[in-house]
């Protein structure tokens, strides 16, 4: 549903977004069924850089979509090192899961504003994996879609904004924060 992948398209978005950083830091949280700690803050761009670049769904071990775990972790990372506020964005291929809405609201009621990223379309695809598709637990054929409404009303709860991924800068411009001049932002 949009090529060459999902992931693809999500890894060029977060490079893209890193060139377009002119200050603060970035830290980077995976998630499936887990979440992990790719790099913890840092305004270090070029091992970020190397770090996107080898990210692939067979590193993680667990199956499913917990954007919820990946976003208490980036609030953990930023209470760690002091800020009180900061701007999280989460890349999602699916929907706005009642959980993750919540942390959502308690994230904004501690001072972090979350916008959100879509990553692929409202009919989805197939997850091609090694073998054929990814399957769930009981052996269907996984489909995720973008539910948009519900992504839209989680960046609204989350102070943020939403934006669907494009192959130009027009998401990058939607949902980063308005300190980032457009006139800097890269072409895809």
């Amino acid at each position: 549903d949009m090529a060459p992948s999902r992931l693809t398209r999500a890894k060029h978005k977060i490079l893209d977004i890193l060139k377009v950083r002119k200050e603060g830091q970035t830290a980077l949280v995976v998630y499936a069924g887990e979440s992990f700690v790719v790099s913890p803050l840092t305004d270090d761009a070029k091992t970020m850089v190397t770090l996107v670049q080898s990210l692939e769904t067979e590193l993680m071990p667990l199956q499913g979509s917990r954007a919820d775990l990946a976003l208490r972790k980036a609030h953990e990372l930023l209470e760690h090192v002091g800020h009180a506020g900061g701007d999280l964005l989460l890349l999602t291929d699916g929907e706005g899961e009642p959980t993750t809405l919540q942390v959502v609201e308690e994230l904004r009621g501690q001072g972090r504003r979350v916008s959100v990223l879509g990553v692929g379309t409202i009919d989805g695809a197939p997850i091609p994996e090694p073998g054929g598709f990814l399957k769930d637990q009981d052996g269907v054929i996984v489909i995720p879609k973008l539910d948009i409404p519900s992504l839209q009303a989680m960046a609204r709860a989350g102070g943020g904004r939403y934006a669907t991924v494009t192959f130009d800068d027009q998401d990058i411009n939607r949902v980063l924060p308005s300190r980032v001049s457009p006139t800097t932002l890269p072409s895809s």
